[in-house]
C-alpha cells in the first residue's frame, strides 16, 4: 500500500490530476479536503500522501483515511475511463468551469461531463425543474408544459436526472427544442438511473450535458445524492418544484437553493393530493413564489435577489439585467410528445 501511495502521489503532476485523485479518495462533501485545497492547492494536498509535506495530527488522521480508500489500480481506472469514455473534466481554473452559487470551499473538486459542456457557461439562464419521483398525471402534464415553455424562451432546463418529474422536465425541454443539463449522482460510466438511458442519450446528442461530481466507477448513494442536490441548486438561477410530497428529495433541492439565496418557485396542486403537500407548503410558508406559466419563472429569475449568506464565487445574477428585453412570449405550449427512449 505504501508503494501504491508513493506512486499515486507521483502521478499528481498537475492540479487536474491531483483533484481527480482527491475526488476518488474523499467522501462526497469532504469539508477538510475542500479547505486544504483552498488553502494550499490540490497538488500539495496529494503530495502530503507521501509525506512530502509534514501535516498536523488532525490532517494526518484525515490523510490516513484517504490513503486507505486509494489504490493505484483504482486511480488508473478512473483516469482511463475518463479518457476512453470521452468524458470531460472541469476544475475551477478552467474557462469552462460554471459559476456556482455559494462558498467556493463547498464546491466540487472536479466536475465530470458528457455532452456539450459549453451549455454550463453560455449566457442563457438555467432553471432547475424538479419534483416527485412518482408524479400524478397532473404533475407530469404541468411539468412538461412548463419545461416546453421555458425551452421556447431560451432557458436551459436543469434536472436531477431521475424518474418522474425529472424525466417529464427533460421531455418537455425536447418538445420545446431546448437544451437540458442533467446533474447525476455517481459516475457517468453508468448514468443513474439506468432506466433513463435513452433520455440521457438524447440530452448528450442534442446539445445538452450530463454532469457529475463523482468519478467514473462510483455508484449512487445517499451522500452522493445529497451532493447532487447541492450541485443542482448551485448551478441554477432558480429552482421550480412542480409537484412534491412532504418527503420528496426535490424539497431538499429547494432548501439548498434558499440557503444559496437562489429564488424558488412552486406550482400549486390539489389540496387533497399527498403529492402536492410539499409544493403547497412552500407556498403557504412564502418560501416559494407561485408558478403557473413560464412568464412567472422569467419574473423569478429577473427579480432582485437578497444577499447570499455565504461568499458567492462568480455570482451570475448580473447576467439577468431587468433592463434587458425579456424573451418573447411564446404561443400556446406544445404538446410534449415522448422522445424515443
Amino acid at each position: 500500500m505504501s508503494q501504491d501511495i508513493d506512486e499515486i502521489a507521483n502521478m499528481a503532476t498537475d492540479e487536474r490530476t491531483a483533484r481527480i485523485i482527491l475526488a476518488l479518495g474523499c467522501v462526497p462533501g469532504d469539508e477538510l479536503a475542500a479547505r486544504l485545497v483552498a488553502e494550499q492547492g490540490a497538488l500539495d494536498t496529494v503530495h502530503q500522501f507521501a509525506g512530502a509535506i509534514d501535516p498536523n495530527q488532525h490532517v494526518a488522521q484525515w490523510l490516513d483515511r484517504i490513503t486507505q480508500r486509494l489504490d493505484l489500480a483504482g486511480v488508473n481506472d478512473v483516469l482511463s475511463q475518463t479518457r476512453d469514455l470521452g468524458l470531460g473534466t472541469l476544475i475551477p481554473s478552467d474557462p469552462g468551469w460554471p459559476a456556482l452559487a455559494g462558498d467556493t470551499t463547498a464546491h466540487p473538486l472536479v466536475l465530470w461531463t458528457l455532452g456539450n459542456p459549453s451549455v454550463l457557461v453560455d449566457r442563457q439562464p438555467r432553471v432547475a425543474v424538479v419534483g416527485h419521483r412518482v408524479p400524478t398525471d397532473y404533475g407530469q402534464r404541468v411539468t412538461r408544459d412548463l419545461a416546453t415553455d421555458l425551452a421556447m424562451r431560451g432557458v436551459t432546463v436543469v434536472t436531477a436526472g431521475g424518474q418522474g418529474i425529472d424525466t417529464a422536465a427533460a421531455i418537455g425541454t425536447a418538445a420545446g427544442e431546448g437544451r437540458c443539463v442533467a446533474v447525476l449522482p455517481g459516475g457517468l460510466d453508468h448514468p443513474y438511473p439506468s432506466s433513463n438511458a435513452g433520455l440521457f442519450h438524447w440530452i448528450t446528442t442534442d446539445g445538452g450535458v450530463l454532469v457529475s461530481a463523482d468519478p467514473p466507477g462510483q455508484k449512487s448513494s445517499l451522500d452522493r445524492l445529497a451532493l447532487r442536490n447541492r450541485l443542482v441548486a448551485a448551478l441554477s438561477d432558480a429552482v421550480v418544484v412542480t409537484e412534491s410530497g412532504h418527503r420528496s428529495p426535490a424539497l431538499k433541492i429547494a432548501h439548498e437553493a434558499l440557503r444559496l439565496a437562489r429564488p424558488v418557485g412552486a406550482v400549486p396542486g390539489e389540496i387533497t393530493s399527498p403529492g402536492s403537500g410539499g409544493t403547497n407548503e412552500l407556498l403557504r410558508q412564502h418560501t416559494a413564489r407561485m408558478i403557473t406559466h413560464g412568464s412567472d419563472v422569467m419574473n423569478l429569475i429577473t427579480a432582485p435577489r437578497p444577499a447570499t449568506p455565504s461568499a458567492v464565487a462568480g455570482d451570475r445574477s448580473s447576467r439577468h439585467d431587468p433592463s434587458m428585453p425579456r424573451p418573447p412570449e411564446p404561443g400556446p405550449p406544445l404538446s410534449a410528445a415522448m422522445i424515443p427512449l
